[in-house]
């Protein structure tokens, strides 16, 4: 008799049933009760009353969003003519000098963070360290291509 039979076994003896189905978490079918759940609406409070209370947005997804380019293809940003390629350029150098101006802060405060913290590189997670190393070399590939611009 294989493990798993007898495992069944002892558990129909326990529970004292012919057979074993497999159940449904929702309660044999129905649907899960999450009316709101999808709604988009920002004034929406019912599901504080539900006793979940809506949380701020984030600073990274705000500035995630006011991206100007977005996950567009090259040939759709080339061929979008909202505004010149020239203009194109000169706001993209823009965003670029932004969004360093922002990851530039990110590290400054966990610098100083890490430092009041007494935080050394032991106390990372190993993840961490390579992502580290990959932030690094992609900083150089960067610093390369900005040369090139």
């Amino acid at each position: 008799m294989s493990l798993s039979s007898q495992i069944e076994a002892r558990l129909k003896e326990m529970l004292d049933i012919d057979d074993l189905e497999e159940i449904s978490s929702t309660g044999g079918g129905e649907a899960y009760n999450t009316p709101h759940a999808f709604i988009d609406d920002e004034d929406d409070n019912e599901s504080e009353v539900a006793g979940y209370k809506k949380v701020k947005e984030s600073l990274f997804s705000k500035v995630a969003k006011e991206s100007f380019i977005s996950e567009a293809t090259y040939r759709d940003y080339k061929k979008d003519d909202q505004m010149s390629n020239k203009k194109k350029v000169n706001k993209a150098i823009k965003e670029i000098n932004g969004k360093l101006f922002r990851i530039e802060r990110i590290i400054d405060q966990n610098i100083k963070l890490k430092k009041e913290e007494g935080i050394d590189q032991n106390k990372y997670w190993k993840a961490t360290r390579g992502n580290l190393y990959k932030i690094s070399e992609k900083m150089v590939r960067i610093s390369e291509k900005l040369r090139k611009f």
